[in-house]
């Protein structure tokens, strides 16, 4: 009896250890599958019980400055399949009549049915009408869901700046690649439950709610002056055979960009690429501009200094620089009005490598503006320490370095406003669907490139070019305002060798108008042209035709000046946002506060007629703040003690002052003339 009782108790131990055992590798495989295989399994399951489809908010629209529709979302219509409820419910005809209405192949339309899905897409954004015809047939197994389409009602309107929106929706370039979050808005989840043969327990989708619309995005671009400078370019790219033309338009105040065209040879459009902000090209003379600008502020060479330019052919380190004239003692704005490379060389070589480079990197060559657009490169400008002598001669005309489009651009703009450095911006203010305002960009001044005497200079030198009797860049005169620029024609590199092409040429003619109070710096460049194809010849009637058309839209008044005069803004660093302030008459002031004596009355006035005013009596003023004039020191009528006049902005209820840091950055001054 004990022993059948030991042999009993001996199997129940046995077999409580082996269940024991087999509990715990269950305990174990189970905290392995959940600690190494959780989060896939439990993805897999939903897979198998549950199904989710997103759809896609409609996308922001895209306006111009004044409401112009260039990018809008329009509702269309997706159809998708359930293939195994599609097969088991429908005969091969049916099926090939769906393939018909959807434009595909009987085979195309299998291959995707054949997938091992529950849910596949057959068409995606089609027209109503099609849709409508793909339900009048009644198959069970397909059904549509509203979606949105971008289209681009202006065409090709600005299309290398708006850039593209993918299949998804998604930004693929330019603004709507640059502002994609913001424009995307919420998507919309549609889930849909199935039980374990894979059925649908309800059909998708079980839960609608409305979709979040993407941000409205207002631009600075002005349409018609777009459509002007891609009409006068295109013009021009087939008169002269060039590859591809490129126009820059921008207010110098404030960095708005108001045009930014690119047309190619053959009539292509490419959303894809922006060669405004992409591509490089050697500058060539309208760099002379610029130098007799760094040159003047370090005090390299007078106003009036003679340069004597060699009958033009002069040999520099066994290399030859000519000019297209025998050119012989002339002063630095005749320098850049016959647009002598032996004397911009002489210049630069004055300067020195290290100025000349500290000069170009304050105008911002050789890295980014910081324009909100996307892909943009910095150009080409090697460090100082690498430059020979005859480096820095050749980059005195513009040859070995390279810069983009709104680099040139820009740098003119700070010239035309008075030596200051603005950031170029295209997108003005982005706004919900209710029409609050999600960010607004204001304008921002980077720092003091040149001082407003130079830069009054550096005006009236540039105006040479156009009005003076030997300038090289006459045809890009408007009648009735006084145009300041500078011609470029430079040669192009042969990629694969190195070397310049000598039949290539890239022609150019950069510039500002009205030039005594500039509104518009417009650039120009064709590239790629022949022989005999001088910027001077093809780019400046093209500006003269974007500019005038510009100046028209703008309602600019002419007002020809003498010759002589120039504008001067003898303004200390403002804020970023004092550039935006809208132009208003100036207030009356009595004839005791009009004595050019006494302190004026400067109390009410926006920041342009201010400075204005302080243009015209030749005064220095600080600005602070934005808006209007509220509070001045010294106060009007006070006597004039050659001390600065500060002047503080704000909104028109604002009563108290508003305090912001200046920061003054100008190139070091060394050396004599």
């Amino acid at each position: 009896m004990n022993v059948a009782v030991e042999k009993r108790r001996l199997r129940v131990g046995v077999l409580t250890l082996v269940l024991a055992g087999l509990f715990a590798l269950i305990v174990i495989r189970i905290a392995v599958l959940l600690a190494l295989d959780g989060s896939r399994l439990s993805s897999l399951a939903r897979g198998e019980h549950s199904e989710q489809v997103t759809l896609t908010a409609p996308r922001g629209p895209i306006v111009d400055r004044h409401g112009t529709a260039l990018a809008l979302s329009a509702q269309a219509f997706s159809i998708y399949a359930r293939p195994a409820r599609l097969f088991k419910s429908s005969s091969a005809a049916e099926r090939a009549r769906l393939a018909g209405v959807l434009a595909l192949r009987p085979g195309e339309l299998a291959g995707r049915l054949e997938r091992a899905a529950h849910f596949v897409w057959l068409a995606r954004r089609i027209p109503h009408a099609q849709a409508e015809q793909v339900e009048a047939l009644g198959l069970d197994g397909i059904g549509a869901l509203s979606e949105y389409k971008r289209y681009y009602p202006e065409s090709n309107l600005a299309a290398e700046v708006v850039g593209k929106a993918g299949a998804d929706d998604q930004g693929l370039s330019g603004l709507e690649l640059q502002y994609d979050r913001a424009m995307r808005g919420g998507p919309v989840a549609l889930r849909e439950d199935r039980d374990a043969l894979g059925h649908a327990i309800l059909d998708s989708p079980l839960e609608w709610r409305d979709a979040a619309p993407g941000a409205r995005l207002e631009l600075t671009i002005d349409s018609q002056i777009q459509a002007r400078a891609e009409t006068a370019l295109a013009s021009e790219v087939k008169e002269s055979g060039a590859r591809r033309g490129i126009a820059v338009v921008l207010d110098p105040f404030t960095g708005e960009l108001m045009a930014m065209a690119s047309v190619e040879s053959n009539g292509a459009t490419d959303r894809l690429h922006n060669p405004a902000v992409q591509d490089v090209f050697e500058p060539g003379s309208t760099i002379k501009g610029i130098l007799a600008a760094i040159a003047l502020e370090d005090r390299a060479v007078g106003e009036h200094q003679k340069v004597f330019c060699e009958n033009g052919e002069w040999t520099l380190f066994g290399k030859q620089i000519h000019d297209h004239g025998r050119h012989q003692w002339l002063d630095l704005q005749e320098i850049v009005e016959v647009s002598s490379n032996i004397g911009a060389a002489k210049v630069a070589l004055r300067l020195g490598a290290q100025r000349y480079y500290r000069g170009l990197r304050a105008f911002g060559f050789g890295r980014p503006t910081g324009i909100d657009l996307p892909g943009e490169t910095g150009g080409i400008v090697r460090p100082a320490r690498t430059w020979q002598q005859i480096d820095l001669a050749n980059h005195g005309f513009g040859q070995g370095v390279a810069v983009t489009a709104i680099q040139l651009a820009s740098a003119y703009g700070a010239i035309a406003n008075g030596g200051v450095w603005m950031r170029p911006f295209v997108v003005k203010a982005a706004y919900d669907a209710d029409g609050n305002s999600i960010f607004v960009h204001t304008p921002q001044a980077l720092g003091r490139i040149i001082s407003p005497t130079v830069a009054h200079n550096a005006n009236v030198i540039l105006r040479s070019v156009v009005n003076g009797e030997d300038g090289t860049g006459r045809r890009a005169a408007i009648d009735d305002f006084v145009v300041a620029g500078k011609t470029g024609t430079a040669q192009m590199i042969n990629a694969s060798t190195g070397a310049y092409y000598q039949d290539r040429l890239v022609g150019s003619f950069v510039g500002f108008v009205p030039a005594d109070n500039p509104r518009l710096v417009v650039l120009v460049v064709l590239e790629d042209v022949g022989h005999g194809h001088m910027g001077g010849l093809i780019a400046a009637p093209v500006f003269g035709e974007i500019a005038a058309g510009a100046l028209d839209r703008l309602n600019v008044a002419s007002k020809r000046p003498a010759y002589d005069s120039a504008s001067l803004l003898p303004v200390s660093m403002p804020s970023p946002e004092s550039w935006a302030a809208a132009e208003t008459p100036p207030a009356p002031q009595s004839d005791s506060v009009r004595d050019t004596r006494f302190v004026p009355d400067f109390r009410g006035l926006s920041l342009r007629a201010a400075l204005r005013m302080a243009a015209g009596r030749e005064l220095n003023v600080q600005v602070y703040g934005s808006g209007y004039v509220l509070v001045q020191r010294p106060a009007a009528g006070q006597p004039l003690d050659g001390m600065p006049i500060r002047l503080t902005l704000g909104a028109s209820d604002q009563t108290t002052e508003a305090q912001q840091a200046v920061r003054r950055v100008r190139p070091a001054r060394r050396g004599g003339a």
